[in-house]
């Protein structure tokens, strides 16, 4: 199995000592007050923008807050990051998230708008993915305001949210240039079978399979919707992941998650969708919402920007990083 990088041991390290005292049976508050210290302890340093706003847009039950970020030294329409947190359905929000997005807001030169989707499990699915199909539509139509270029759109999320933004590129009718998943969920099935949950979901990685299994629980109102593509974008049909956007998929060596990120590339590139690939080796899950601590997490950041800032302006075509990039490991890689 491969070792933890020097960096990765010494923040799991910290971790257990930081957090030494946290409840052994934590409610959702306490649970989601635990990611938001995370974030604060372990995230980038907060990156300059021009402005944060927050604004409530119109959504199926009621309005959706968003958190809008926007880029210093704009001098024209730029590209825009619908940016979806992660957290299990349950744990992410726009203050977790805030130095990731500002991160992406400054690498990028994009307007990145953050979408504080209805959380599991006082909201189960398909709240959360009904809130995001909106703020997509709503962010299509808003882009000129925003100072961002509608033919540019990048929808990007991490983890569940990564989960979110591939059954949102399945779904939607919005033009979208480009999705970003990173170390994504792609399957809550009963039938799923990747052979990372059970060799890294133990604990010594951060992430455990029973944290796994239990925002699963958390997020579905019965098991039966695991068998549902909203839920398992991977159990998609041919036909709608043939049409999806071109992506960029991101996946960690010690991930539990690692094995159905990388799945979901596979797939997308035996179907033809344009597809850029990378696995951080011997980093973990949450490497990105952790770059203060990690330099996997910063590269990975700058990385993001630079597919972001690649995208034209006016034809779509297949995006120049896509061809030759070298990847830390091939796609289709035996």
């Amino acid at each position: 199995m491969a070792e933890p990088t020097a960096e990765t041991r010494a923040l799991l390290a910290r971790m257990v000592e930081d957090f030494a005292g946290a409840p052994a049976d934590p409610t959702v508050e306490q649970r989601r007050e635990g990611l938001r210290v995370m974030a604060d302890l372990y995230g980038p340093e907060p990156a300059p923008v021009a402005r944060v706003e927050d604004r409530s847009i119109p959504g199926p039950a009621g309005s959706v807050p968003v958190r809008i970020y926007h880029p210093p030294g704009a001098t024209g329409p730029v590209p825009l990051i619908l940016h979806v947190h992660g957290g299990g359905w349950v744990l992410g929000d726009p203050t977790a998230y805030e130095r990731v997005c500002r991160a992406y807001c400054a690498a990028a030169g994009a307007v990145v708008v953050d979408v504080h989707y209805r959380r599991a499990p006082e909201h189960k699915y398909p709240a959360a993915l009904r809130d995001c199909e909106a703020a997509l539509v709503w962010a299509h139509a808003a882009a000129r305001g925003l100072g961002a270029d509608p033919r540019r759109i990048v929808v990007t999320g991490d983890s569940a949210g990564g989960n979110l933004a591939a059954a949102l590129c399945q779904r939607t009718r919005v033009p979208v240039a480009l999705q970003v998943l990173v170390y994504p969920v792609m399957s809550a099935s009963a039938r799923a079978d990747f052979a990372s949950r059970g060799q890294l979901g133990d604990g010594r990685f951060f992430l455990r399979e029973f944290d796994i299994k239990r925002a699963e629980s958390e997020y579905l109102a019965r098991p039966a919707h695991g068998e549902q593509a909203g839920v398992s974008p991977l159990l998609a049909p041919d036909r709608v992941v043939r049409r999806v956007p071109r992506a960029l998929i991101i996946t960690a060596e010690l991930d539990p998650l690692r094995d159905e990120g990388e799945a979901y590339a596979r797939r997308l590139r035996a179907l033809g969708v344009p597809v850029g690939y990378d696995c951080a080796p011997g980093s973990i899950h949450g490497f990105v919402l952790f770059a203060g601590a990690l330099e996997q997490g910063r590269e990975t950041i700058a990385r993001i920007g630079a597919a972001v800032r690649a995208l034209p302006a006016r034809r779509p075509g297949v995006l120049a990083w896509m061809l030759g990039e070298r990847r830390r490991e091939a796609v289709n890689a035996t």
